[in-house]
């Protein structure tokens, strides 16, 4: 694992980490997930269904120096198979042990695939102060004015959601990750191979 160096995030140090390799193995599973909502109009039920599906990757991968590491993905879905060399880029936010896989790049075909910067969103949204500022909007929304109050409830989960996303795709224009971004495109498939 080398690290890429670090970006700030909406006040958050973030580092961006990566690992360089031969894959030892992969594996690929899809996950179906069925969500079903009821709704009742006056004595009738109606029931909708939709369904979405998941991309699960498992990847290993052994650097230069013989290290093996394990990359269980979600919707980081690529074209790799043994014997390829690899790379996986991920971002730990401060104050945290792990972080998002956010691109893989497979070396001998050239392809690589990027995060949705909207999957990063559970790592870099601000709920607790949200909540706050959405419970003192609110109140005092419907104090000065009721119109007002309805635009605390709705209106600082838009600001923070806007925020948050804007700071992600901050982190993939960052001179830090467009730096690895040159790296990683120099890599050769002989020159992750192991000793």
């Amino acid at each position: 694992m080398a690290e890429a160096g670090t970006v700030d995030v909406d006040g958050k140090r973030t580092r961006i980490h990566y690992h360089t390799g031969v894959v030892t193995s992969t594996r690929k599973q899809k996950e179906t997930q069925i969500h079903s909502n009821v709704q009742y109009h006056g004595n009738q039920a109606v029931t909708s269904t939709s369904s979405s599906t998941v991309d699960h990757h498992e990847l290993f991968i052994v650097d230069a120096q013989g290290r093996e590491r394990a990359f269980n993905m979600v919707d980081l879905d690529i074209a790799v198979r043994e014997g390829n060399t690899a790379s996986v880029v991920w971002v730990i936010p401060e104050g945290s042990e792990l972080g998002p896989f956010v691109q893989v790049h497979n070396h001998n075909t050239g392809d690589a695939v990027t995060i949705e910067p909207a999957r990063l969103l559970t790592w870099f949204f601000r709920k607790k102060q949200m909540w706050l500022v959405s419970l003192a909007a609110t109140i005092v929304g419907f104090i000065v004015f009721w119109p007002l109050g309805f635009v605390g409830m709705i209106g600082p989960y838009l600001y923070f959601k806007r925020r948050a996303l804007n700071a992600i795709k901050g982190i993939f224009a960052s001179r830090d990750f467009t730096q690895l971004q040159s790296q990683l495109s120099q890599v050769k498939p002989a020159q992750a191979v192991a000793a």
